[in-house]
């Protein structure tokens, strides 16, 4: 089975793809790609020019990896001082969404405590349970990667 783990942000949303063979997980990008940097040109752009690329990379990743049967995507945890950043991060997740929607892949949104972990110990338990990527190793990464360990669980 396989399973993306996806953590958005605004400028540079981060995927995992993990195999589960028997008890074994297998973190497929770990020396690949594993950050969507978002075009400069677009950066600063509308909602709508980012949303549609975002959307595009989806389908890249899909169609890179074949046979994903789910995906699970990180939320942020909103308060009452949400910020734009937190905002363009969710309009992020609804592309990803769309794009499952598309394929008739599966997708969760997660948070933290649905996911049995914290963000102190993010990065700690996705190396533990998975692996880590050999750049851009950070909690948002690690997000991702305990996103897909959880959709493989069940």
């Amino acid at each position: 089975m396989k399973v993306l783990g996806f953590r958005g942000d605004p400028k540079a949303p981060r995927y995992a793809v993990v195999c589960q063979d028997s008890a074994t997980f297998t973190l497929e990008n770990a020396t690949s790609d594993s950050k969507l940097q978002v075009p400069a040109s677009i950066a600063d752009e509308a909602d709508a020019a980012r949303l549609e690329w975002m959307y595009r990379e989806i389908l890249r990743i899909f169609d890179a990896h074949p046979g994903i049967s789910k995906v699970m995507v990180k939320q942020n945890e909103f308060t009452q001082q949400d910020t734009k950043a937190k905002r363009r991060s969710a309009h992020t997740d609804a592309a990803v969404v769309l794009a499952c929607a598309h394929r008739d892949i599966p997708v969760e949104l997660k948070i933290y405590a649905s996911m049995g972990t914290t963000k102190a110990k993010s990065k700690e338990l996705a190396e533990i349970r998975v692996a880590r990527t050999a750049k851009y190793w950070d909690e948002k990464m690690a997000d991702a990667v305990n996103a897909a360990w959880w959709g493989l669980r069940r």
